[in-house]
């Protein structure tokens, strides 16, 4: 008799304490949010809106690091090559992570990744200096027409969120530019601020601020609607070229991370996000925030990969 309630007594102890370990996390370290682009663009700023308030929501820190090499592949690696605990993070559009994939020898499988939260839907906008000829859409087409090549736009990488739009615009409206990769909406902006390119393509919450300023003009969003961040600025499907093709931010966790921490989370960062300290940050920011969790998200991923197969189907067909 005393033997089974030694064994009883043991086997809570055991079940208390492993309800403890779990009750911990995330509490036990930082987490590493991994950004695959340089820091001051649209995706690290989104991801410092969640470090600003994470500390309350998920009892730790979250520390975002920004990692451009490899064109995004090196941050994609270090998260997948790192442990399966839920403390290292992704935090990504769909460029590096599906169109590279789509197009290259990576070293990941796509059904590897589990988005957890959708921090945002990115409207892809292009924009130029305000005291430059570029003032709207219509006059950057025409010039274009009349200049095939002679202006110049930087964008991002090759094939990111705001280069596509790009591509498929150029061949909608029937004109050329001349195309400069860079390694993010930071660098674009600055580019386009030093003068040296005509143009960007980027996302409102990298481009409010200079708009808001007077540095900067919108010309035109690659969106169905018009974006609370830029209500000014017209989509390009208002300017009659259909163009749609909007992306997201979400945050992602390789799949072996186990599915109690992927459901905390889920949560706890939606939780944070939804906190009207981040919706401040946000509307500060420039940045929408459109909050999705893990089976929306899911939902979104697939899509996205599902358009963007037919997508470069049909630019490598051209």
């Amino acid at each position: 008799m005393k033997f089974k309630h030694l064994v009883l007594a043991t086997s809570v102890a055991i079940t208390g304490a492993a309800g403890m370990a779990a009750a911990e996390f995330p509490s036990e370290q930082p987490i590493r949010l991994v950004n695959p682009y340089g820091a001051g663009g649209g995706v690290d700023i989104a991801g410092r809106i969640l470090s600003s308030v994470a500390g309350e929501f998920l009892d730790t820190r979250v520390d975002v690091i920004s990692i451009d090499g490899a064109g995004g592949q090196e941050a994609i690696n270090l998260v997948r090559d790192a442990e399966a605990d839920g403390y290292t993070l992704l935090l990504t559009d769909y460029g590096p992570l599906v169109t590279t994939a789509l197009r290259e020898d990576v070293s990941y499988d796509l059904d590897e990744w589990v988005p957890l939260v959708q921090i945002t839907e990115v409207a892809p906008v292009f924009f130029a200096r305000a005291d430059g000829p570029l003032t709207d859409m219509e006059t950057f087409i025409e010039i274009a027409r009349d200049d095939p090549g002679g202006i110049s736009v930087g964008h991002g990488r090759h094939l990111s969120v705001p280069h596509l739009p790009l591509i498929l615009l150029e061949g909608v409206a029937e004109f050329e530019t001349t195309h400069l990769p860079t390694t993010g909406g930071a660098q674009a902006l600055s580019f386009v601020l030093g003068g040296q390119v005509d143009a960007g393509a980027s996302v409102p919450s990298t481009i409010a601020g200079g708009v808001g300023d007077g540095s900067l003009v919108a010309l035109a969003l690659a969106t169905a609607d018009r974006v609370e961040a830029l209500p000014d600025t017209p989509t390009l499907q208002e300017l009659g070229y259909d163009v749609v093709l909007p992306a997201w931010y979400t945050i992602f966790a390789h799949r072996d991370v186990a599915e109690e921490r992927k459901a905390v989370l889920e949560e706890r960062i939606l939780e944070a996000l939804e906190s009207p300290s981040a919706q401040a940050l946000a509307q500060r920011s420039g940045t929408d925030l459109v909050l999705l969790g893990m089976e929306d998200s899911m939902e979104a991923y697939q899509t996205t990969i599902a358009n963007l197969e037919a997508i470069l189907a049909d630019i490598d067909e051209d």
